[in-house]
């Protein structure tokens, strides 16, 4: 019988708990997508169950890694490719101010960039047809799309949308991480600094919803 190679069981839970540990230092505000309660969807907001698990919490360990991991942009159409330096609570793929939206998300073509983050958060699956448009977030996934309601909370995971006050065919979406009480976190794409980075912002579900300026809070759309 062939000798058995395998690492011993402790020495293979150590290594995973390492890693584990490793992601979560990357963001303690983050960390909470595992250690707080959130309120499920379609449950009073003081209803509460367990930590995302499984596809869920793989959307945030992405998010997370967005964050804190270099990635490629360019400033000019076809130019040098440069790499980001990711910063506390944001990572600008650009540099000096530029916001040329070129970057690895949209495939370097100087579009927006917000619903492309989305869905490369989850892995291009169960996403709407044209997920590069914030608003087929909303109008594209049929009953997956949830309007706003004080009392029905998102998921770890899901995605939020707005929609630009004055043009109801643009707005921006983001993607949620965690979510404690009424506080949601979210990782998104296409935001200050310089509208051209990768950023960790935090919402209150209170009122009319999470508020951003110029916008007006929509829903959100659930990851099945």
């Amino acid at each position: 019988m062939p000798k058995n190679t395998s690492h011993p069981p402790t020495l293979a839970r150590a290594a995973l708990l390492t890693t584990t540990a490793a992601v979560l230092a990357l963001s303690p505000t983050i960390a909470d997508a595992r250690t707080t309660t959130p309120a499920a969807v379609g449950r009073d907001a003081s209803s509460q169950v367990g930590a995302p698990a499984g596809e869920r919490q793989q959307i945030v360990d992405r998010a997370v890694s967005a964050l804190a991991t270099p990635k490629k942009f360019r400033l000019t159409r076809g130019g040098t490719i440069y790499t980001s330096t990711p910063a506390s609570g944001y990572n600008y793929l650009g540099r000096g101010g530029s916001n040329a939206n070129l970057n690895v998300y949209n495939g370097y073509r100087g579009l927006p960039w917000c619903g492309h983050f989305a869905a490369a958060m989850w892995k291009h699956r169960n996403v709407p047809r044209n997920y590069w448009s914030s608003q087929a977030w909303r109008t594209g996934l049929g009953d997956r799309f949830h309007a706003y309601s004080p009392n029905r909370l998102p998921q770890p995971g899901d995605v939020l949308v707005w929609t630009n006050n004055g043009d109801s065919a643009h707005g921006h979406v983001g993607v949620v991480v965690a979510v404690a009480g009424r506080t949601v976190t979210t990782i998104e794409g296409n935001v200050n600094p310089y509208r051209d980075s990768i950023a960790r912002k935090s919402y209150q579900w209170t009122g009319s919803g999470p508020a951003m300026s110029g916008k007006t809070f929509r829903g959100f759309a659930s990851h099945p």
